[in-house]
């Protein structure tokens, strides 16, 4: 099951409760982190208690980076004592403890390790002696900084191979945490993509089932389409096409990529299916089909009338295929991450 979840902090968690509300999904996770001195306060820790609550009352599972310093703030002695005391589903380790404590944790209660840095001998004894470890990546908000693709597989082959779980965050696209302001990805090319991409990009082609957005909330288009995703298991593609009868008809349908697509298109399994159903298409707009082309096989396409394609690659015009919409060039990208066999909907930007 893929989860998604969200990131907030004690500092500005109230501003966004509505939200924790109405955007939970069965399975989600809140991140926060319980060791930045900046947010210290004479409330912080009624404060943060106030949110873990809120946040467990609702349904969310909480994931929390903690350090030394946590424990002294919060006034407990074992990191045991800390996960209890606070009711944190998951402690997220990033550093202050040694290697032998956190083996001695990951005996007690899940834990989580940071993915972008522990080293070999640390996967090595967790994978030989823990009871279930998570590796979650760090999120960068310096621009440039961002993990690149081969370090980010290299990481997580190493982890999977330990049967670590691995997670990792996307940036949002409403307002962007501080004081940089320019996202909080795992993979610098996330940074300045939407949610949706990224969400579809690190479930799809790195086969990450946790994931995380690292600046709070995202816009509502964003999250309904990430939610067909995980609960209805259909993947959304914003277009750009004429809003007549026949595309209504064509476009409404869950189509499936057919298992045989080559790389450079998908091919829509029902369509042809559907167009048997008496409509003669006939030729109309055969242009150049650009990369994200919505198209379908025409009256001289003989047997193959009606299948619609959409292009991963730029083709050539045919007369025997017609154009009748494109895929919003921002969200190209979801069509190069989504293997054959996916289900997908066309519809028009939201």
């Amino acid at each position: 099951m893929k989860h998604f979840g969200y990131s907030i902090f004690p500092s500005t968690w109230r501003e966004n409760e509505s939200r924790l509300k109405s955007e939970f999904i069965e399975g989600s996770m809140i991140f926060t982190s319980l060791h930045i001195a900046e947010e210290f306060s004479s409330e912080y820790v009624a404060n943060c208690i106030e949110m873990l609550r809120t946040c467990k009352s609702i349904g969310y599972k909480i994931l929390a980076d903690v350090s030394p310093r946590t424990l002294g703030q919060f006034g407990y002695n074992t990191l045991s004592e800390l996960r209890e005391g606070l009711e944190i589903d998951i402690l997220r380790i990033d550093y202050g403890f040694s290697l032998e404590a956190v083996v001695k944790a990951a005996h007690e209660m899940p834990i989580c390790i940071n993915a972008s840095t522990v080293d070999q001998d640390w996967i090595d004894a967790l994978s030989q002696n823990a009871h279930t470890v998570y590796a979650l990546h760090n999120y960068y908000p310096r621009s440039e900084t961002g993990l690149d693709t081969e370090q980010f597989f290299e990481r997580n082959s190493n982890l999977k191979a330990a049967g670590i779980t691995v997670m990792a965050f996307i940036a949002g696209d409403l307002s962007l945490r501080g004081p940089i302001h320019e996202g909080l990805p795992t993979l610098e090319h996330h940074r300045t993509v939407p949610p949706y991409v990224a969400y579809t990009e690190l479930s799809e082609i790195y086969g990450l089932d946790w994931i995380i957005v690292g600046d709070g909330f995202i816009s509502d288009h964003q999250v309904h389409w990430i939610r067909q995703a995980i609960e209805s298991g259909y993947y959304y593609l914003p277009s750009d096409y004429e809003h007549t009868a026949h595309t209504a008809k064509r476009f409404s349908p869950i189509y499936t990529i057919r298992p045989d697509s080559p790389k450079t298109l998908m091919r829509l399994q029902e369509s042809r299916e559907y167009a048997t159903q008496g409509e003669r298409i006939e030729p109309r707009n055969c242009v150049e089909r650009t990369k994200g082309s919505i198209t379908i096989d025409n009256v001289h396409y003989l047997r193959y009338s009606g299948e619609i394609q959409i292009t991963r690659v730029d083709y050539p015009s045919d007369p025997r295929v017609n154009v009748i919409g494109t895929i919003i060039p921002e969200y190209h990208k979801v069509l190069k991450a989504l293997p054959n066999g996916s289900k997908i909907k066309i519809g028009p930007l939201e």
